[in-house]
């Protein structure tokens, strides 16, 4: 039952990471920038972490090596990762990044078949696949005129990411509590985030109602509850079960779309819905 539960977390911080999208377009849309959204992402989640534990009076202690550890993931997973996903957008299609992005559940199995020697099951085997095929039927992908340097980033971003999730999985974190573990990834990564902010010129934050809300949404619910279940279901059922549940990411997304911004209701979204629920029934199968 607990695997269950692991499943269910999973899959709950796809949802949370899926909203992301939704409040990232109505702050561009609103004017700001993706460096600017991506610095107060984090810098306002931590903050937010950080009054809730003096309310609460949590410790929030780690010695030397986890503090490295976290901080290391920070800015060399989340950082990394964000920076490099959002600039492959300059060069090919955010269906085709996204796309190859989602390359990171394979990497994560293999990593995790070497580091840890966790089998490599036929269950897994087939939920990576069918997944994976879901993804690229979602996303619907255009391959004529791939611009090299774009598709390279949008690997760069998946491996990047894969490192981030190996990293979580570090024995030396484990027994730290979720939110703990979100605060020092944010603040890590929100500082470096800012520092580029600013070095590029491009910090720019519209003050009005629907900005202010969309940040406290993205900072809330896809970076404190969404990381926090992440790892929470990295925990109880480990890296390659929940990377292969984050490909529910985009599902989310493509649903909030249609409703708040009359995206229309495709065969593809149909079809790339089946494939990703089906890997999910065969996990939940497994475990």
């Amino acid at each position: 039952m607990k695997k269950i539960y692991g499943i269910m977390y999973a899959l709950l911080s796809s949802a949370a990471f899926g909203l992301m999208p939704i409040f990232a377009k109505t702050m561009y849309n609103s004017g700001s920038n993706t460096f600017t959204v991506l610095s107060f992402r984090f810098l306002l989640a931590s903050l937010m972490l950080y009054i809730y534990f003096l309310i609460f009076k949590i410790d929030f202690k780690v010695n030397k090596k986890q503090f490295l550890i976290l901080f290391s993931i920070g800015i060399l997973g989340y950082t990394s990762t964000g920076l490099t996903l959002f600039y492959s957008y300059n060069y090919i299609s955010v269906g085709l990044a996204t796309t190859m992005h989602f390359i990171y559940p394979a990497v994560v199995i293999i990593l995790n078949y070497l580091i840890y020697k966790e089998k490599f099951t036929k269950h897994k085997a087939a939920a990576l696949i069918i997944s994976m095929a879901g993804v690229y039927v979602l996303i619907g992908i255009k391959t004529q005129g791939i611009h090299f340097g774009g598709a390279l980033l949008a690997l760069l971003s998946g491996f990047t990411y894969a490192g981030c999730v190996m990293g979580m999985n570090h024995k030396a974190i484990k027994g730290l509590s979720n939110l703990v573990t979100v605060f020092y990834f944010s603040i890590s990564a929100g500082i470096s985030l800012l520092i580029i902010t600013l070095l590029s010129g491009k910090f720019y934050f519209p003050v009005n109602a629907l900005s202010i809300t969309s940040i406290i949404g993205i900072s809330l619910i896809s970076t404190i509850i969404s990381i926090g279940l992440f790892v929470k279901a990295l925990k109880i059922i480990g890296p390659s079960s929940t990377s292969i549940l984050g490909t529910f990411e985009p599902i989310v997304s493509i649903i909030m779309g249609i409703i708040l911004f009359n995206e229309k209701i495709t065969f593809p979204l149909i079809l790339g819905t089946i494939f990703i629920l089906l890997s999910v029934v065969i996990l939940a199968k497994e475990k």
